[in-house]
C-alpha cells in the first residue's frame, strides 16, 4: 500500500469538505442569513442517489452542475427552477420540455405547462414554460424527477445540491452503535440508584 498517495488523497478530501463549508458560511453571511445554529451541518448529495424523502426538512442553500460553480437557491422551489431552467437550455432539451406542455399532470393539477394561469404556484423555467410549485419538498423533487426529468430523458446524475442539516437529525441518522458502548450504558444502568415516590 502507498502511504503516500493515501494521505494526499486524505487531504484533498479534507481540503475539499474545509473549502465546503467555508463557501457555504461565506454564501451565508452574503445572503444575511449568519443566525443559523452553529451545530447545524452543511451536507452535499448528488440529486440522483439521494431520496426526495430524506431532503424533506432540509434547508437548501445552493446547486451545482457538473463540476462548478454554486448557485445560490435559499429555498426547494429555487432549486427546481434553477434545475428546469439550466436544463432548459441545451435546445433538444427545451423542445421535449415544450412537447410535454400540458401533457404533464398530477393529480389534480398541470406539473408541466404553458401558462401560469393552469396552476396554482408556477414556477417560470422559461416563455410559455411553467412547472407547478405547490408541494412539499419531497413530493415536488419527485414530480421534477419522474414526471418532468426523466420522461425528457434529462442526464442529471451530475446535479448536486448542498443542504443544512440540524446536529440532532445527524444524530438520528447513525445506525451503528458500538458494542462497548451499549454494554457500558446497560451496566450504569444496573447501578443506578432507584428512585421512589
Amino acid at each position: 500500500m502507498n502511504y503516500e498517495q493515501l494521505i494526499e488523497e486524505l487531504r484533498e478530501e479534507m481540503l475539499q469538505l474545509v473549502n465546503t463549508k467555508c463557501d457555504a458560511l461565506l454564501q451565508m453571511y452574503r445572503s444575511g442569513e449568519m443566525h443559523t445554529d452553529k451545530r447545524d451541518t452543511i451536507r452535499e448529495s448528488s440529486l440522483i442517489p439521494v431520496s426526495p424523502a430524506e431532503l424533506k426538512g432540509k434547508r437548501p442553500l445552493a446547486v451545482q452542475f457538473a463540476p462548478g460553480e454554486w448557485i445560490e437557491t435559499p429555498t426547494w422551489r429555487k432549486v427546481a427552477q434553477r434545475i428546469l431552467q439550466t436544463c432548459n437550455e441545451q435546445p433538444d432539451i427545451h423542445e421535449r420540455f415544450i412537447e410535454m406542455c400540458g401533457k404533464v399532470a398530477g393529480r389534480w393539477r398541470t406539473i408541466l405547462g404553458s401558462s401560469p394561469e393552469e396552476m396554482d404556484v408556477p414556477i417560470k423555467v422559461d416563455e410559455e414554460l411553467y412547472f407547478e410549485g405547490k408541494f412539499d419538498t419531497e413530493a415536488m423533487l419527485n414530480m421534477l424527477e419522474k414526471k418532468v426529468l426523466e420522461p425528457a430523458g434529462v442526464d442529471y446524475s451530475s446535479i448536486k445540491i448542498r443542504y443544512m442539516v440540524k446536529v440532532q437529525e445527524q444524530a438520528k441518522s447513525i445506525e451503528h452503535v458500538p458494542e462497548q458502548d451499549v454494554l457500558e450504558h446497560e451496566e450504569q444502568e444496573q447501578h443506578a440508584p432507584v428512585q421512589t415516590m
